[in-house]
């Protein structure tokens, strides 16, 4: 432990006791020596009397404190009790806290409890009250991830051999899902397409922490069936990875039921088990489309978008939902919107929200502008934003905002002449997570804005390298990290915490 390290403990230390332990009823002197990581650093001296003295030598009457050696006592923070140390502990910061762990296997405990983790964010829920948490986008193109921090005085442009080379090394790696702190990364064998098989290898990882865990393998799968993946994760730190294959129709010639086999891994059993579900309504086969939407996880449950494949716009139909708890699906039906237009899905604040853009798809297929093509209708730089209300009976869309971006970057120099040129649609990012006016679109392969939908105002983000976004993800630092428990061996109750 360093030298800061053990200071910024020391006076989380001293700030605890003066404000919350009556027991202490003057305050705490800290050394700032310095030891190795493996033994104890602070020792603790409670001073119940002072006395003043006058220094010498100097030209005004400066006091200083001191402790009354007749009375002085000294306790070691070896001998303070768990409950003490705990209430300590969780008055530090995350980063302080974490490295405690290394200062003895007795701290390494204490922190790494069961109870620890759900206590020291309670406390600091309570401490910043609704201050905001900062978050990370990851922006991802076959492989190549681009991170955009929060703070934007940090230098982006990671590619993933950096964010993610704490992991086994792999020919291929790329983020599947991410739920809070949490990515779910999939590592691929390149040569699959020698064999027409690939062998998937799952990791759920931490980048915040680095700590990582496999899964255990799935059999391999040919490309046609490639599935789905969706990522849930509880306040209890149980998490559930879901592959959900493409819908297949009842055998039954009289039934529309549409059947959809999902292989679940539960964190409690450490185990892949499969399912049939059957779904209130017949949905369509996944495509390109289907594959290019992430599946979006909101209040325990996976949604994605069912998209009618068969259509000559790719219309998009509704919202499957599935339950991964009680594996059973429902179908929530999207606001009446043009044949063909772009939408996105996305959460804020345990809302569903769509990001809809105005223009509708061209039959043929152009990549031309709309202003340039005669079968384009609507305008790509309009775009609308809808909220979920009432989700536990089938929902109420409502229209939160419609924005005209078109007039909105004429008004900022570098668009005035290519406004009208900009690549079609307005690609959406994603909603930002702590304000529900802002929403971060890609108007050029290397531009990147948050536009606030209530008052129209553009924030440029820093420059970062040119690529096509494929996928996004959202990365929150919450609190205190996620933590990844090993796999179950066995059930054992946890060892019990005197406090």
């Amino acid at each position: 432990m360093n030298k800061e390290t053990e200071t910024d403990i020391c006076m989380s230390a001293e700030l605890m006791y003066k404000k919350n332990l009556s027991l202490l009823s003057s305050f705490i002197l800290l050394p700032t020596n310095i030891c190795d990581s493996a033994s104890v650093v602070a020792t603790v001296m409670m001073v119940p009397r002072l006395k003043r003295r006058k220094e010498e030598g100097s030209s005004g009457s400066v006091l200083s404190l001191f402790p009354c050696r007749k009375t002085s006592t000294s306790t070691s923070i070896q001998q303070l009790s768990d409950d003490m140390l705990f209430e300590i502990f969780c008055r530090l910061p995350c980063e302080s806290a974490a490295k405690c762990k290394s200062v003895s296997k007795h701290w390494l405990s204490l922190i790494s409890h069961l109870y620890f983790i759900p206590g020291y964010i309670r406390h600091h829920h309570q401490t910043n009250g609704n201050a905001t948490q900062p978050f990370t986008l990851l922006l991802e193109r076959f492989g190549n991830i681009v991170v955009v921090p929060s703070e934007m005085d940090k230098k982006i442009g990671v590619k993933a051999v950096d964010l993610l080379k704490f992991l086994p090394p792999a020919s291929e790696l790329h983020i599947e899902a991410a739920f809070n702190d949490l990515l779910l990364v999939c590592s691929n064998d390149s040569r699959c397409w020698l064999k027409k098989t690939s062998v998937f290898d799952y990791y759920i990882c931490n980048p915040y922490t680095r700590h990582w865990l496999a899964l255990p393998r799935l059999p391999p799968m040919t490309f046609a069936s490639t599935p789905l993946v969706g990522f849930i994760c509880d306040a209890n730190f149980r998490y559930k990875v879901v592959r959900i294959h493409c819908p297949s129709k009842s055998s039954s010639a009289n039934n529309n039921t549409t059947m959809l086999r999902v292989e679940i891994f539960s964190s409690e059993t450490g185990e892949w088990c499969t399912s049939f579900v059957a779904s209130p309504r017949e949905l369509n086969r996944f495509s390109l489309s289907t594959m290019q939407h992430p599946v979006v996880a909101c209040n325990g449950m996976l949604h994605w978008l069912d998209i009618d494949v068969y259509s000559k716009t790719r219309r998009n139909k509704g919202i499957v939902v599935l339950n991964p708890q009680g594996c059973h699906l429902c179908y929530i039906d999207l606001p009446i919107f043009p044949s063909g237009c772009f939408i996105s899905l996305g959460v804020f604040h345990g809302r569903i929200r769509i990001f809809q853009n105005s223009i509708s798809r061209c039959p043929r297929y152009c990549r031309l502008p709309p202003r340039y093509c005669p079968y384009c209708s609507g305008d790509a730089m309009n775009f609308s934003v809808w909220e979920l209300g009432d989700y536990a009976n089938a929902g109420t869309w409502s229209l939160k905002h419609t924005v005209y971006l078109r007039d909105i970057l004429s008004e900022y120099p570098i668009f005035k002449m290519k406004g009208a040129e900009l690549p079609w649609p307005v690609k959406f990012i994603a909603f930002h997570p702590n304000d529900g006016d802002i929403v971060f679109l890609q108007l050029l392969e290397n531009c990147i804005v948050s536009c606030n939908i209530r008052t129209g105002a553009i924030c440029f983000l820093p420059a970062m390298v040119s690529m096509d976004v494929k996928s996004v993800f959202l990365l929150v630092q919450p609190s205190w990290p996620t933590p990844i428990h090993p796999l179950p061996t066995k059930f054992e109750s946890p060892p019990r915490l005197n406090c």
